[in-house]
């Protein structure tokens, strides 16, 4: 459940981030602009540093080893899309989004430090 709710809201926020940065460049379709690209590099970054997060705290047994989980499943995702870039997008886009995606899940998850048990008061 936990790689479940992360992934869940890492596709949201780059949902809502990618259609910002559409927005906020005026892109048009299968002509995206180096700015585009850059914001939308920055936002899968931070959406899957978001997402690795959620991941680690929706996982309280094992939070890192869940990170860890949602980075292989972004790589695979990203890694099917290595040599078929979307119309209009550099070769290298996708290359750039499959080491990006796995890095900042993982850096995401390892920010969420484990909740230490609290020592009962006397």
């Amino acid at each position: 459940m936990a790689l479940l709710g992360g992934f869940a809201i890492m596709a949201m926020l780059v949902l809502v981030l990618t259609a910002l940065a559409a927005w906020a460049t005026g892109v048009r379709a299968l002509e995206p602009t180096r700015t585009y690209l850059a914001l939308n590099l920055a936002a899968s970054a931070f959406a899957a540093a978001a997402g690795g997060y959620s991941t680690a705290a929706l996982a309280p047994g094992r939070p890192r080893a869940h990170a860890v989980g949602l980075a292989a499943m972004v790589l695979a995702m990203a890694a099917s899309q290595i040599g078929h870039p979307q119309p209009g997008q550099p070769a290298w886009y996708p290359a750039a989004l499959a080491v990006i995606g796995p890095l900042f899940a993982l850096a995401g998850g390892m920010l969420r430090r484990p909740r230490r048990n609290p020592v009962p008061s006397p």
